[in-house]
């Protein structure tokens, strides 16, 4: 009696080997936008209002215009240069298998983009700042960002 004998055989495929074949877009290098602030503490403004050492840190809030320029990309990871008219700060990133988000880290704080085209948006948050380390302590911010890529 002849006997049929089926051998199946899975191939197994890693979602890094995936990633890795991924097509990585090239992101336009300069991209303008603004971003809006919350911070609570010893800002420069916050320093001049204040009236006491025991008083409440006082709220800030504001949008101004800023850009970015993208420094270097090698594949998915990004060097940044961020600036608007009172800050200045270089960042790093890692872009997503996708090319989809963006994770950013610098000095004081961290956060992520969302890319959509030529839109750039995301949302973070950082301590302190340049100065002492009790100023850096005390104080914090939230931000949002929209940019558009200038070509």
């Amino acid at each position: 009696m002849n006997k049929l004998i089926i051998i199946f055989i899975t191939l197994g495929v890693s979602s890094g080997i995936l990633a890795q074949n991924a097509v990585i877009p090239i992101l336009p290098k300069n991209w303008s936008g603004i971003v809006s602030v919350t911070s609570m503490g010893n800002t420069y403004q916050a320093k001049i209002k204040q009236t006491s050492k025991d008083s409440v840190r006082p709220f800030n809030s504001f949008d101004i215009p800023a850009t970015i320029t993208i420094l270097k990309q090698d594949g998915r990871h990004l060097e940044f240069l961020y600036r608007s008219t009172n800050y200045e700060s270089r960042y790093i990133g890692t872009l997503s298998a996708d090319g989809k988000q963006i994770q950013i880290a610098y000095q004081q704080g961290s956060g992520s983009y969302t890319l959509e085209g030529d839109k750039l948006s995301g949302c973070g948050s950082g301590r302190g700042g340049k100065g002492q380390f009790k100023d850096w302590l005390n104080t914090y911010s939230t931000w949002c960002e929209e940019f558009t890529a200038t070509r």
